[in-house]
């Protein structure tokens, strides 16, 4: 918590969802495992915050978000654990079916490098922050089809932090709309664009893995479609694949049924 607030508070907010290939912590904490565990409370990080940020010219958007993070979206999960109780993971509201690809256990089933790398920093360490377990691992999930239930199981037996109560709601109802948006308000699915926008995962001469991943993103999109039409924050992209001319459609199924 100390080295923390001396030396990542004050960059935290600025770099809070980069994914950089030269560092694996970038400025975040590391401190829910001793959260979860109760060695430290909320109150005493967020007193040590406030106090660094009165005491220090930190800028507002790192402090709002630390604390957002520990006071906002922590206690809304653990809210949303005990509100929905038991039977909130038994909902499959996406209908996926597919058992865990291969590439969670063993880096080396996969050529795409934002996946490969991510997994092999989760095998060394048990941890990931926010970004690449939603983004890369938890996004890839849903777009493959897997079933939420094997997903948790491995979250929960791969993550240092993992608790029930942090991670059922985080994959049932954040990573995989399992619960059909009784938690989130949209499933956080995306394109290839936001993994190379936030990391540094180079396109030139590495365009396959853009490629496959556009089209599990894209077959998504269109099999979700009367689902997703409805939800304000997605319309948009099921409005541009509405568009996409039959051949188009045709080829991006092709391609992600290959790799699926």
């Amino acid at each position: 918590l100390l080295d923390f607030i001396e030396f990542g508070l004050a960059d935290f907010g600025a770099y809070e969802d980069a994914m950089p290939n030269n560092s694996w912590s970038v400025y975040h904490s590391l401190l829910t495992p001793y959260l979860n565990i109760g060695l430290l409370t909320p109150q005493e990080v967020i007193a040590a915050a406030i106090t660094k940020y009165q005491q220090s010219k930190i800028p507002l958007a790192s402090i709002e978000g630390f604390i957002r993070q520990i006071i906002g979206w922590r206690e809304y999960v653990n809210g949303t654990y005990w509100y929905f109780g038991a039977g909130y993971e038994k909902q499959n509201q996406l209908e996926a079916k597919r058992k865990l690809l291969p590439l969670f256990w063993d880096e080396s089933k996969t050529q795409m490098n934002c996946v490969g790398s991510v997994v092999r920093d989760v095998k060394s360490r048990g941890y990931a922050h926010h970004i690449p377990r939603l983004m890369v691992l938890s996004n890839l999930a849903l777009l493959a089809g897997v079933e939420p239930e094997e997903f948790l199981a491995w979250m929960t037996n791969t993550f240092v932090d993992a608790f029930d109560w942090v991670m059922v709601p985080n994959v049932y109802g954040m990573s995989q709309y399992a619960d059909g948006g009784l938690m989130s308000t949209k499933p956080y699915i995306s394109s290839s664009n936001y993994i190379v926008k936030m990391s540094h995962y180079k396109t030139a001469g590495n365009e396959k893995w853009m490629r496959v991943w556009d089209a599990l993103y894209w077959s998504t999109v269109g099999r979700l479609g009367p689902l997703l039409r409805r939800n304000y924050r997605m319309a948009a992209q099921v409005a541009m694949w509405e568009r996409k001319s039959a051949a188009e459609k045709a080829s991006i199924k092709s391609e992600a049924k290959r790799w699926s």
